[in-house]
């Protein structure tokens, strides 16, 4: 609607609505009203379509006429095709090289850990591994986890006692005790494997069966490694064939134990 419109809409509804009567008595003023409103409403839901858009109120910007570019020459044209194009300055290069060397450097540190995870992964599920290679095809055996043994403690005399040595539980009478042991380039955490003899007395003092073991600094892990042969404790050999190689690794307060058959080629001598 108009301003003429709303301005008689407004005044109606003045009447209508506003002290006295109202339009009570004016049949023709009440109608209209009705058909103003009406009018507004459906002009609320349905505005009305617009037939000519108002031309605008800001002048277009001119645009300044861009004058033609010279004429060239044939002979000019012939000179400009036929110079070779020139080369990027030096350091332009040596900045290429630099930039493409160390991508191949950042891409060979993804490949090589991309191998070093897939190679755990295929080895063991278990939360601690070692970097040892091992032939294809081996089939290494998670056997036991092992924790610490509260009621044993360390063996008299040996390697003179440690402040935070560990005792844990045994497998086939062999108990891993780990520890801090002084190294030629310091502290260096190391594991060894005992037999029951280790924890009898002995005949000269400080001497007793010293079994195997194996010494590492953080972050790797202490591990120790043996071949089950004759001399191995009964118990042992009782679970484990002659020549079953077993491997001991310390994690977070266990002892994880894996074993592997012997090499085939060794097998069949």
């Amino acid at each position: 609607m108009d301003e003429s419109l709303q301005s008689e809409l407004r005044a109606l509804q003045a009447r209508a609505y506003g002290p006295g009567d109202g339009l009570a008595g004016d049949d023709a003023a009440r109608r209209r009203l009705e058909e103003l409103e009406g009018r507004a409403r459906r002009e609320r839901y349905h505005p009305p379509v617009v037939d000519q858009v108002p031309a605008s109120v800001r002048a277009a910007t001119p645009h300044p006429e861009v004058p033609p570019l010279p004429p060239v020459s044939p002979a000019d044209a012939a000179r400009a095709f036929a110079a070779p194009p020139r080369k990027p300055e030096a350091d332009v290069l040596e900045r290429r090289r630099r930039r493409l060397r160390g991508l191949a450097w950042v891409g060979s540190l993804a490949m090589a850990a991309t191998l070093a995870v897939g190679v755990t992964a295929a080895v063991t599920s278990r939360p601690v591994w070692t970097a040892a290679s091992v032939p294809p095809g081996t089939d290494i055996r998670h056997v036991a986890t092992l924790t610490e043994d509260q009621d044993r403690g360390w063996p008299d005399g040996y390697l003179g006692g440690t402040a935070d040595g560990v005792v844990f539980e045994s497998i086939g009478e062999i108990t891993p005790v780990v520890g801090s042991m002084p190294t030629g380039t310091g502290v260096t955490r190391c594991m060894q494997l005992l037999p029951p003899q280790a924890w009898e007395p002995s005949g000269e003092e400080g001497s007793v069966w010293g079994g195997y073991g194996g010494c590492s600094v953080e972050p790797f892990s202490v591990t120790a490694t043996f071949v089950v042969g004759p001399e191995a404790p009964s118990a042992l050999r009782e679970r484990f064939a002659e020549g079953t190689r077993l491997q001991f690794v310390a994690g977070d307060g266990v002892i994880e134990v894996f074993s592997a058959d012997a090499p085939t080629t060794e097998a069949t001598n």
